[in-house]
C-alpha cells in the first residue's frame, strides 16, 4: 500500500472539519465576488496538500486557497450549480471538495471527488467515506432572498479548472428504495428504509419519501426449548417492525442448523426485499428424561434406582430435598455414565423424610444440558 492510513485518516480529518466550521471561511466570503444566475464564471484552483490545511489554524485556513462566490436566488427553487469539467486526477492522491453553504454557515450540499487507487478507496469506504462524483456540480433548493456561498478546495497535487454556470433546476425523478437495515448483533441498532422519489442529476439533493419501511423490532422462536427425539426441530420464526406489524415472509428466509441432536440449535434468519442483514436465533434441545424405578430407605440414608436412558445422554443427576417444592435442604448428586442406575446417598437424618427425583444430562463441549425433572418419590429413612 501506498500510502498509510494515517495519511488517510487526516483526509478524514480534513473533511470533517471542513464539515464542522464553516464559519472558518468568513474571510473568504466577505470577498466572494458576486454571481448571478445563467452567468458563467470561471474557477481555477491549484492543489494545496491535505496535511498543510490540517496544520492551520482558522485564521489562516480562510486565507488559504479555498474559491468562494456568493449567489443570492431571486426566487426560492431548485438550482443547479453546473462545472463543465469533471475531476480527472485519477490515482493521484488528489479529492475536490465543494459545498453550497448558506449566510447561517449550514451546509445546504456537498460533492466529493475522490481520487485515489483502488486500494485506498476501500480503506476510505470502510472508514465510512463513500460518497463520491467525477463531477462537483450540485443543486439544492435555495430561499428568495438569502445568500449563499459556493466554497471549494482542491487537495492534491495537480490543478483543477472548469467553467460554472448557475441554472434554475428542472428535476429528472426516477423511484428508488432504500432497504431497512437489520443489525446481525443488536436489534436496537436497525434503521428504517424507505421507498422514495428522488433526482441525482447534476448532484441534486431532492428526495421524498413516498413509504417508510418500518425497522425490525423483535424477532422471537414459537418455542426457546425441545426435548430430544431424533427428529429436527424447527420452530416457527415471528418478526415485528418498530410498529408492531409482522414482518410478511417474502422479507426473509430462514435456515436452521444442528437442530436434530442434543445441543443448542440455531436459526439464520437473511433478509430481503424491503429488507437487507442477517440474525440468528438459537434455541435449546434438550435430553430426554427417565424416571424412578425406586427410592429405599437405608440408615439414615436411602438408596434410588431408576430406568435406562442412553441416547444422547451422559449421565444422571438426583436431587433430594426436605419440601416437595426443593426448597429446603436441597442437594444434588451428578452420577457420571449411563450404565449405572442407582444411587445410594448416605449421612443424612435420621427418621427424615426425603423427597427425591431424578434427571439426565449431556455434555456438549463445555456447556451441560438437562431434561426435566422426574417426578418425586418420597423416602423416611431409617434411624
Amino acid at each position: 500500500m501506498k500510502k498509510t492510513l494515517s495519511i488517510i485518516l487526516s483526509i478524514v480529518m480534513l473533511i470533517s472539519s471542513m464539515l464542522s466550521a464553516v464559519n472558518a471561511f468568513a474571510y473568504k466570503k466577505a470577498e466572494a465576488p458576486t454571481v448571478t444566475l445563467g452567468e458563467s464564471f470561471e474557477v481555477n484552483m491549484k492543489a494545496v496538500s491535505a496535511l498543510k490545511i490540517l496544520a492551520l489554524d482558522e485564521d489562516d485556513l480562510a486565507k488559504s486557497d479555498f474559491y468562494c462566490a456568493k449567489f443570492t436566488p431571486e426566487k426560492t427553487a431548485y438550482y443547479e450549480f453546473v462545472f463543465d469539467t469533471d475531476y480527472t486526477d485519477a490515482d493521484d492522491d488528489s479529492m475536490l471538495i465543494a459545498f453550497i453553504g448558506d449566510e447561517k454557515d449550514e451546509i445546504v450540499n456537498m460533492s466529493m471527488c475522490l481520487a485515489f487507487d483502488e486500494e485506498d478507496m476501500k480503506e476510505l469506504e470502510e472508514l465510512g467515506i463513500t460518497d463520491n462524483t467525477a463531477n462537483p456540480s450540485m443543486a439544492s433548493q435555495l430561499t428568495k432572498g438569502k445568500a449563499y456561498y459556493l466554497i471549494i478546495v482542491n487537495v492534491g497535487k495537480k490543478a483543477y479548472k472548469s467553467n460554472v454556470v448557475i441554472n434554475e433546476h428542472t428535476h429528472k425523478t426516477y423511484n428508488d428504495k432504500e432497504k431497512a437495515y437489520v443489525d446481525d448483533e443488536d436489534l436496537e441498532f436497525c434503521f428504517d428504509g424507505s421507498y422514495y422519489t428522488t433526482c441525482d442529476e447534476n448532484g441534486c439533493d431532492y428526495m421524498k419519501t413516498t413509504k417508510t419501511i418500518y425497522a425490525v423490532k423483535s424477532i422471537s422462536l414459537s418455542k426457546s426449548s425441545y426435548t430430544y427425539d431424533g427428529k429436527e426441530k424447527k420452530p416457527t420464526v415471528t418478526i415485528k417492525d418498530r410498529k408492531g406489524n409482522k414482518l410478511d415472509k417474502s422479507n426473509y428466509s430462514v435456515k436452521y442448523s444442528s437442530n436434530k441432536k442434543v445441543g443448542t440449535a440455531k436459526v439464520k434468519i437473511t433478509f430481503k426485499n424491503d429488507y437487507e442483514g442477517s440474525f440468528t436465533k438459537t434455541f435449546k434441545i434438550n435430553p430426554k428424561g427417565t424416571s424412578l424405578t425406586s427410592v429405599k430407605a437405608t440408615k439414615k440414608g436411602f438408596t434410588a434406582k431408576w430406568k435406562k436412558q442412553s441416547t444422547q445422554t451422559t449421565g444422571y443427576q438426583i436431587q433430594y430435598a426436605t419440601d416437595s417444592k426443593f426448597t429446603k435442604s436441597k442437594k444434588t448428586v451428578t452420577v457420571k455414565g449411563t450404565k449405572n442406575l442407582s444411587k445410594t446417598v448416605s449421612k443424612l437424618g435420621g427418621k427424615k423424610k426425603y423427597y427425591v427425583r431424578v434427571r439426565t444430562y449431556k455434555t456438549v463441549g463445555d456447556k451441560k444440558y438437562y431434561s426435566s425433572w422426574s417426578k418425586a418419590k418420597t423416602v423416611t429413612t431409617k434411624k
